[in-house]
C-alpha cells in the first residue's frame, strides 16, 4: 500500500510539474454524455452527446463536435464566472488517492456541482461538489459508476490548456492544442484537425465549413451535408 501511495504520488507531480493548479477539491464524479458508445449504462446518451458545450460561447459547438470521452463538466457557477480561465484546462482525476494519467479537460458546466456547500461529503443528486463526466471515462476510473451511478473523487485544474475553445483562445481554431500530445479525446495520436499531424490541407481542417467528405483533408469526415458544418474526425 506504501509504495502504491508513493507511486500515485510520485505520478500526480509529473503530471502537474510546470503547470500551477487553479482549481481543486474532493466530490463525486457522474456522468451525462457518452461519444464512443451511445448505448451505455441502460441509457441512450444519443440526444445528450448533440448538446451544446458551455465553454463554446460564440460558436454552436456540440459535444459530437468535440467527438472527444475525455470532456468533463464543472461546477457551473464557478466556470460561468470566467470561461476563458477554466475551459479547455486539464483536470487530473483521483479515484483513492490514485491520479489517472487520463487526458481530462474542461468543456462544460455542471448544475449539480455547482448547487450546494462545495465541502459537502454526501451524496445529493440535487447538490454536490464533484465532476460531470463520460459514462465511459468515469466507468474507466471506477467499475461500479454504472451500478452506483455516481464516484468518490478529487481532483486538480491544471493551468495548462489541452483544447481550444472560443472563449479561451480568440482567433484560434477550435479543436485540441497543436503539440498537445494528439487528440486528448480519443487515446492520443495526432489530431488531423488542427494542422499538427496529417492535416496536409489548409482551409480543409478540423473547424473549417464544409458541404460533403470530399471537401476534408486526409481521415476527416464532414458531420453534415449543410454547407455551415464543421470537419471532425473519423470514428
Amino acid at each position: 500500500m506504501r509504495a502504491e501511495t508513493v507511486a500515485s504520488v510520485s505520478m500526480l507531480a509529473k503530471l502537474a510539474l510546470g503547470q500551477s493548479v487553479i482549481n481543486s477539491g474532493n466530490g463525486f464524479g457522474t456522468y451525462y454524455y457518452d461519444i464512443e458508445h451511445p448505448q451505455s449504462c441502460f441509457n441512450d446518451f444519443t440526444n445528450m452527446n448533440t448538446g451544446f458545450v458551455e465553454c463554446s460561447q460564440f460558436l454552436p459547438w456540440t459535444l459530437n463536435n468535440v467527438h472527444s470521452n475525455n470532456l468533463v463538466a464543472m461546477n457551473h457557477t464557478l466556470l460561468a464566472g470566467n470561461l476563458a480561465k477554466f475551459c479547455g484546462k486539464r483536470v487530473v482525476v483521483s479515484v483513492n488517492g490514485q491520479p489517472s494519467s487520463t487526458p481530462f479537460f474542461i468543456g462544460d458546466g455542471c448544475e449539480r456541482c455547482g448547487t450546494g456547500s462545495s465541502s459537502n461529503t454526501q451524496w445529493n443528486p440535487n447538490g454536490a461538489p464533484g465532476l460531470d463526466f463520460s459514462f465511459s471515462a468515469l466507468d474507466s476510473l471506477n467499475s461500479n459508476a454504472c451500478n452506483a451511478g455516481h464516484i468518490d473523487i478529487s481532483w486538480q485544474i491544471l493551468d495548462e490548456t489541452l483544447y481550444n475553445f472560443d472563449t479561451n483562445a480568440p482567433g484560434q481554431p477550435t479543436g485540441p492544442v497543436n503539440g498537445g500530445g494528439g487528440d486528448p479525446g480519443n487515446g492520443g495520436g495526432s489530431d488531423p484537425g488542427n494542422g499538427g499531424g496529417t492535416c496536409s490541407w489548409a482551409g480543409h481542417c478540423q473547424g473549417a465549413s464544409c458541404g460533403s467528405d470530399n471537401d476534408c483533408s486526409d481521415d476527416l469526415t464532414c458531420i453534415s451535408g449543410n454547407g455551415g458544418a464543421y470537419l471532425r474526425g473519423k470514428l
